[in-house]
């Protein structure tokens, strides 16, 4: 069963999914954060080479599925820095690579899971000719690409 409890506002939690993840190659951006743990979200996560891209909408050639990730608590000076290197545009909405929006999250506590909001970046481009990864973990696809 999933707990409701919010101990947490949604603007302060950020889920990560992609090269923000602990190991990978931009996770020094977070520092400062506090990581809360391993969480989940549903979502469809595509393979753009260096980084992947999310959607929250599934379609026919990318349907929803569960998407690996941690969960950050994230102080309020931070949201800049990243909004930036997710190349999010506040004037254009046309022009931002990446959309930070509030979403569902499940955040894998150690005693029960808890379904919270969080921010997430979602991608805002086109996705034509990109390949879905289907299992929805982008740190086991990154290990499975090098091997």
């Amino acid at each position: 069963m999933i707990s409701r409890k919010l101990p947490f506002a949604e603007n302060e939690l950020l889920f990560v999914y992609g090269t923000l993840l602990s190991g990978l190659s931009n996770h020094h951006h977070m520092q400062g954060a506090r990581c809360l743990g391993p969480a989940t979200m549903q979502g469809a996560l595509f393979d753009l080479g260096d980084y992947p891209a999310m959607r929250l909408i599934g379609d026919s050639t990318a349907p929803m599925g569960t998407v690996l990730g941690e969960l950050y608590q994230i102080d309020a000076s931070q949201w800049q820095r990243l909004d930036d290197l997710e190349e999010v545009d506040p004037a254009s909405v046309e022009n931002s690579m990446y959309l930070r929006v509030s979403a569902d999250v499940t955040w894998l506590a150690a005693d029960t899971p808890q379904a919270l909001r969080a921010q997430v970046y979602v991608y805002n481009w086109s996705l034509e000719g990109r390949h879905p990864i289907e299992h929805g973990d982008f740190r086991r696809h990154v290990s499975n690409t090098k091997a």
